[in-house]
């Protein structure tokens, strides 16, 4: 699967996915964690969720699917980070992102980029508030921890997660 297609990136984003290491501990106080994830419904496909914040970009969550060596992101969620989206609309282009053409997203727009086939990876967003992902916003650091429980449902890990939060 050398082209991605818009219907892989559904079945990718839909396989059950588990940790590799089913005792990862996810450490809030790093500034990057990764899990890294397998499908036990199909062994040809690796993932890896990174979970990325700093203090200028509050927090990225991003699935990535692993081809050979390299990574292509099928889904992720920025929080503080600006962003432009494509203005050409192509054929390929769903439905529902139509709409968001040439739109810019500014740092307190949250917002979740989508695989879309033919653009480069991860080039289509649309606003947070627009999507059906239950958190809309991050007002706490406790609430980076519904962050990585809800987008880990969204891209149907099934592993618990050990999450410990940062000492502040």
């Amino acid at each position: 699967m050398s082209e991605l297609t818009n219907l892989d990136a559904k079945y990718l984003l839909e396989l059950n996915k588990v940790l590799v290491d089913p005792n990862q501990i996810i450490d809030l106080g790093l500034k990057k964690n990764t899990m890294e994830l397998i499908s036990p419904e199909d062994s040809d496909y690796t993932f890896r969720i990174d979970i990325t914040s700093n203090q200028k970009v509050i927090l990225k969550t991003s699935l990535h699917h692993q081809e050979s060596t390299s990574y292509l992101g099928l889904l992720r969620i920025d929080f503080k980070g600006g962003h432009h989206n494509p203005v050409e609309i192509k054929d390929t282009l769903p439905e529902f992102l139509k709409g968001y053409a040439d739109h810019w997203f500014g740092p307190s727009e949250p917002h979740m980029h989508f695989f879309v086939e033919g653009y480069k990876p991860l080039a289509w967003a649309m606003p947070l508030k627009d999507t059906k992902f239950p958190i809309k916003d991050l007002s706490s650091p406790s609430d980076l921890v519904d962050l990585i429980v809800n987008f880990a449902k969204e891209v149907n890990v099934k592993s618990l997660l050990n999450i410990q939060q940062a000492i502040l």
